[in-house]
């Protein structure tokens, strides 16, 4: 295992989740009630997109070493947004996901190796 690259991909993951659930608090979603943990619940989905980045780091699904970063990067963190996604008419939490898993895993993958 790889411990640079989870540490990377975890602190990415974590300013992630502070970026996002502070974006969550100044949406203006109508029905949706921003309260202490829905911001948890969407701080620790970032966190968990960050330690599947890190963990995955010998998953190969295209050549070329950061498109394979990016694309990994992006369906995981897709993935682990969908939960998010749907719950108050929060769609745009998937694509963002799949952006902080792409960098996160672009940059873990940069400055770690694989």
């Amino acid at each position: 295992m790889n411990w640079k690259r989870l540490i990377i991909a975890l602190v990415i993951a974590a300013l992630a989740g502070a970026l996002c659930a502070y974006g969550t608090t100044m949406a203006d979603i109508p029905g949706l009630i921003v309260d202490t943990p829905l911001l948890a619940t969407i701080f620790y989905g970032r966190l968990m997109i960050g330690l599947l980045v890190g963990l995955a780091g010998g998953v190969a699904i295209i050549n070329g070493e950061l498109k394979n970063a990016a694309l990994r990067g992006a369906i995981l963190g897709a993935v682990m947004s969908v939960g998010l996604g749907f719950y108050g008419g929060m769609e745009i939490m998937i694509i963002a996901g799949a952006a902080y898993g792409l960098i996160a895993d672009v940059l873990a993958t940069k400055f770690a190796g694989e």
